[in-house]
């Protein structure tokens, strides 16, 4: 017989917390161990406890979900974030590829959740998706980076780094600059929405390009190079702005 799951609800809103609570003592695979409206209570009780995933509210009491998770040496257990905040550290959720609850959510939503925990929590824990997080929404970082997750490994890159990213169907292929290429099985429009205040720009339907390594335009293939070495293919339609941006560089 398989043994229950146990999960820990750290949340300050009485009325959020019946809420979950409820929903989640639905399942009756799932054990409700505790809960705390306090990151330092939290903390205490799911270092005692020990629970396989918990539902964490993003702000608390005494502080945010992501200094919480700061007081974790590392974090062995799922979790499912929700918020009030529609645009907190909403482009920090999306580059980590960690998923998030916006309240008011929906009953469906959190047992979305909740069946995603289930299916995974035997997986490996997200700890490099939590790192990529934390790093995002720390001020004192410079760099941005994503997760890139394909069926072989999570990979966590700099955004710099990434020279360019092409479109092959349903997936999406990144060229670093040491040369690696990474297969990530999304489109490339997911990705141009998340890059494109980070100095990307799409030149092609099928190209995604880091403006930082433009090189040169080439008039008559009507290509950019990229690093003196990467030739991309420019579509009409966006000529006309890449050109009006390299202008500007001048």
């Amino acid at each position: 017989m398989m043994q229950n799951i146990s999960c820990f609800i750290v949340e300050d809103d009485p009325q959020a917390l019946a809420y979950a609570t409820s929903i989640l003592k639905s399942y009756k695979s799932i054990d409700v161990i505790g809960s705390a409206n306090t990151i330092e209570a939290a903390a205490d009780s799911i270092k005692k406890q020990n629970p396989d995933f918990i539902v964490l509210d993003v702000f608390l009491l005494d502080g945010n979900a992501f200094e919480f998770l700061k007081l974790f040496e590392s974090i062995d257990f799922k979790i499912i974030f929700t918020t009030s905040f529609a645009k907190f550290a909403i482009d920090a959720f999306k580059f980590s590829a960690i998923d998030y609850l916006l309240k008011p959510y929906q009953e469906k939503e959190l047992m979305t959740a909740i069946d995603k925990v289930i299916n995974d929590i035997t997986k490996t824990n997200h700890q490099s998706q939590l790192n990529t997080l934390l790093h995002n929404v720390s001020n004192n970082e410079p760099s941005k980076k994503i997760v890139l997750k394909n069926t072989e490994a999570i990979h966590v890159v700099d955004i710099k780094d990434i020279l360019y990213a092409k479109s092959d169907n349903n997936y999406t292929s990144f060229v670093l600059e040491n040369d690696k290429s990474i297969l990530v099985s999304k489109p490339l429009k997911s990705f141009d929405e998340k890059l494109k205040s980070h100095h990307f720009f799409r030149v092609h339907q099928s190209y995604l390009i880091n403006l930082n390594f433009i090189s040169s335009f080439n008039k008559r293939s009507e290509e950019v190079v990229l690093c003196n070495t990467y030739h991309i293919p420019v579509s009409q339609s966006r000529k006309k702005s890449l050109l009006n941006y390299i202008d500007e560089l001048v």
